[in-house]
């Protein structure tokens, strides 16, 4: 169901979407409030076109687990518009106005549910930084990339300057690390990372999207932001208590 939502067209995904009751019209995503009556945090996935996917088969998990599950309609504009432009059209600007304003208002409702924790996937995730990186939308509390991958170099530096900048964790997941493409960018990251002395950045190498759950969520104990399960290992212990509440600190990758 996720898959074939968000490999139609725009429109026919709009359509698709408005048959289910968390489905929002103004800001174009789908809502999924969590079922306790005190929130343990926000998860905001803004997800790429034509990848493959699980999200919407997340919500209900995250649900359970006490979150707020916000999945954005990916907008096809987004890949066609380059973030990296120094002189962006009208066009782009207007839209990229748009995306902010639709998040702003998405995210206004869960202000007082922190943490907040945002997903970007392929070609969201540098729209998602500029908007961060230019204060237009406040900083979360922790970043994941999922394949995020740009081809041209200058957006490829433009990401690694932005992640570098960063003062939250961030967890970047490859499906296909062995591709050129990912070799690229992990390379430009892990120099900037260098070079601003970044702390709190692990990468992650998954060959099974349906572990992606698990990932995420050893991710969010490691950080703090979930209970260590029953029985859970000494090293995990360990990992968490020099994480700590706030985000990890430990620079490195987590593979």
């Amino acid at each position: 169901m996720a898959f074939i939502l968000l490999t139609t067209t725009d429109s026919q995904a709009r359509l698709a979407w408005n048959a289910f009751e968390q489905y929002q019209s103004s800001t174009r995503l789908l809502r999924f409030d969590a079922v306790s009556t005190t929130a343990a945090g926000t998860l905001l996935i803004w997800p790429e076109l034509g990848q493959m996917h699980h999200w919407l088969s997340m919500a209900k998990h995250w649900q359970q687990r006490g979150w707020n599950f916000i999945l954005l309609l990916p907008d096809p504009a987004q890949q066609s518009f380059d973030p990296a432009s120094e002189q962006p059209t009208e066009s782009q600007r207007q839209w990229l106005e748009l995306e902010a304003s639709r998040l702003s208002e998405a995210l206004a409702e869960f202000e007082s549910s922190p943490p907040l924790l945002v997903m970007a996937q392929g070609s969201a995730a540098l729209w998602y930084q500029q908007l961060v990186d230019s204060a237009t939308l406040p900083p979360p509390d922790g970043l994941m990339l999922m394949d995020a991958l740009p081809v041209p170099l200058a957006q490829q530096k433009m990401l690694a300057m932005s992640l570098a900048r960063s003062p939250y964790p961030v967890l970047d997941i490859y499906s296909r690390p062995s591709r050129p493409l990912s070799w690229h960018n992990l390379q430009q990251r892990q120099q900037e990372l260098a070079r601003r002395e970044k702390t709190g950045y692990s990468v992650q190498h998954i060959d099974d999207l349906g572990r992606l759950e698990k990932l995420i969520s050893s991710w969010l104990v490691r950080q703090g932001w979930l209970p260590l399960p029953p029985g859970a290992p000494d090293y995990l212990k360990e990992q968490r208590h020099e994480a700590g509440i706030s985000g990890s600190q430990d620079p490195g990758n987590g593979h």
